[in-house]
């Protein structure tokens, strides 16, 4: 009988230290003021994108002695970001119900950008209003949920070029039995 690799355990272990790592930069990017800062959010995808490549590596070494294909590593790098996406879901909630104020600079924000865009004030109101319903932090939530997805899916694409391999113990016994069979 075929032994069952572990595949969930890891990944919501790896998930949890991804989320950790990102909810950390996120707390330090609000605690100096810098929290709907675009530029300093790049750095979470690039955060996200060492976090999925490490816990690759690892599980590739520690989980599958060194033998990983494509789709599983990518497969374990978006449930590795699905799991982080359930925390980080968490945190935003707790965070826009310790400061509902954030809901209102992001929406300056986005008006912002529409009047830049040259959208006329009635095109943006009712903007506004769309964006109000999609504001609950259910919707918010799931929305997370969902680009976190989409993301770790992206990044592990990449990531998962890079990951995986083949255990090579099998070449090595392949080489010995032609070295027998020469004898």
């Amino acid at each position: 009988m075929e032994q069952k690799l572990p595949f969930w355990k890891p990944a919501m272990t790896y998930g949890i230290f991804l989320a950790l790592a990102l909810i950390l930069y996120n707390v330090i990017l609000y605690v100096i003021g810098e929290n709907l800062n675009k530029t300093l959010g790049i750095i979470t995808y690039v955060i996200m994108a060492i976090g999925i490549f490490i816990c690759q590596v690892n599980y590739r070494n520690k989980e599958l002695n060194g033998s990983i294909n494509y789709s599983k590593a990518l497969g374990f790098g978006v449930a590795i970001m699905l799991c982080a996406g359930i925390l980080n879901a968490l945190y935003s909630v707790i965070l826009i119900k310790i400061d509902p104020s954030i809901m209102d600079q992001i929406q300056l924000m986005q008006e912002e950008a529409m009047y830049q865009k040259g959208m006329s004030d009635e095109q943006i109101e009712m903007a506004g209003e769309v964006m109000k319903k999609f504001q609950s932090p259910i919707v918010m939530a799931i929305s997370s949920l969902f680009v976190f997805a989409l993301v770790g899916f992206i990044i592990s694409l990449i990531t998962s070029i890079f990951v995986k391999s083949k255990n090579n113990s099998d070449a090595f016994d392949e080489a010995m039995e032609e070295v027998k069979t020469e004898e």
